[in-house]
């Protein structure tokens, strides 16, 4: 399973290394982004090393120093992680300080790994499993270390990210603050089953079951940690193609209203007539509000126009669902009425009395969105009036 997590992993640090580093090499190494920068290539250089089986070997097999090496890119991981956090919340002066007093501090750590690993490999090959602590007591030395600091800089991490997030206003940085703090608490199941591995294998704990549970969190956190660590980067992007899609949505729901109306008084468009909408994908914003005046338009100027027999406006009471239905049906009588449309001038003379133009908006009236959602339910209802609008697009709407 290492062969498929590891590498997906891995690749997702790497595109965020590639998508954070040409800002910096566009504005010159800022301290902070450098941070970030850098800790998505140590994440990525973990999880691409943690994969081949053939160098790590099997999970409670022989530890080599390619083993720890592999652990060590994580410990850079959280070192750059700590650096950026400094430079979050301190000026740059005195975060430039703070940073060289931690990044010496966390130095200490690699240099205890190495030189208890050696002292380990003095007294045999180090592995993963034995019955007891005391059998390779600079081994579990080493693991206490690694350990220690993964843990303490995960939780620091997942702290100060679930705390700045409340804080800040931006949706993004929020939402991808809170996605790395839930990361950094995953990362800490993995240091916990690690714990166990070295600290109750003497007293039944079985580390082969819960290898994959451990790992796999690893590889989550790790992801989610970058996937939020990026969120301000491709979130707004997200959410812009997410109003596209909807904006493109609701300007083909309101073609079959539009398109009668036009048929009916050509001189509201502006332009041509396009044949479809399936290929309206530039200037979508623009399109859509010139689609929704030109409903207005031709819904005014049909004026009073209506048709014996329609049923009465629904009371206030009614859903909004019937008000949309009645206000179509009064649209398509008011288009059949017309002269040269099978209407009388009789008819027409008895009508225009009515009660004045044919309301084209909300009764809420509240703004442009609310009148677009009004008018898409307004369409989509006068497009199930049966010949309401012989459009050769008369197909459902995505």
């Amino acid at each position: 399973m290492n062969s498929l997590r590891y590498p997906l992993g891995a690749v997702v640090c790497w595109l965020a290394f590639a998508r954070t580093l040409p800002p910096i090499l566009r504005r010159g190494p800022q301290p902070a982004l450098v941070a970030l920068c850098a800790s998505f290539g140590c994440q990525g250089m973990y999880l691409a090393m943690s994969a081949p089986s053939r160098l790590t070997g099997t999970l409670f097999g022989t530890v080599t120093w390619y083993n720890v090496s592999v652990q060590m890119w994580n410990i850079a991981a959280i070192a750059c992680q700590q650096v950026l956090l400094i430079h979050w919340l301190h000026a740059r002066e005195e975060a430039r300080v703070r940073a060289r007093r931690r990044l010496a501090l966390l130095a200490c750590v690699p240099l205890a790994m190495a030189a208890l690993f050696e002292l380990a490999v003095l007294h045999g090959h180090p592995r993963n499993t034995f019955v007891h602590p005391r059998e390779q007591p600079y081994f579990v030395a080493y693991e206490v270390v690694y350990l220690t600091a993964f843990a303490l800089g995960k939780a620091v991490v997942a702290k100060a990210c679930w705390f700045y997030a409340r804080l800040t206003e931006d949706v993004w940085v929020r939402r991808g603050l809170r996605t790395a703090a839930v990361g950094a608490c995953l990362d800490l199941v993995y240091a916990l089953g690690r714990f166990a591995d070295v600290f109750l294998v003497h007293r039944g704990w079985d580390p082969s079951t819960w290898a994959d549970v451990t790992r796999t969190c690893l590889t989550l956190g790790l992801t989610l940690n970058t996937v939020g660590w990026t969120a301000p980067l491709w979130g707004p992007r997200v959410q812009a193609a997410q109003a596209w899609w909807a904006d493109y949505r609701r300007f083909r729901r309101l073609r079959p209203l539009w398109y009668a109306l036009y048929r009916a008084h050509p001189e509201t468009s502006l332009q041509p007539v396009p044949g479809s909408d399936l290929f309206a994908l530039w200037d979508l914003r623009f399109r859509l509000h010139r689609r929704v005046i030109e409903i207005r338009d031709g819904c005014l100027a049909l004026g009073g126009q209506t048709a014996p027999g329609l049923a009465p406006a629904p009371g206030p009471d009614g859903s909004e669902e019937d008000r949309a239905r009645w206000e179509a049906a009064r649209i398509a009588a008011a288009l059949a009425a017309r002269p040269g449309r099978g209407g009388t001038t009789g008819a027409k003379e008895d009508t225009e009395a009515d009660t004045g133009p044919v309301p084209v908006m909300s009764t809420d009236n509240l703004d442009f969105s609310a009148d677009v959602r009004w008018l898409v339910q307004v369409s989509q209802a006068f497009a199930a009036v049966p010949a309401a609008c012989p459009d050769p697009e008369r197909a459902p709407a995505p």
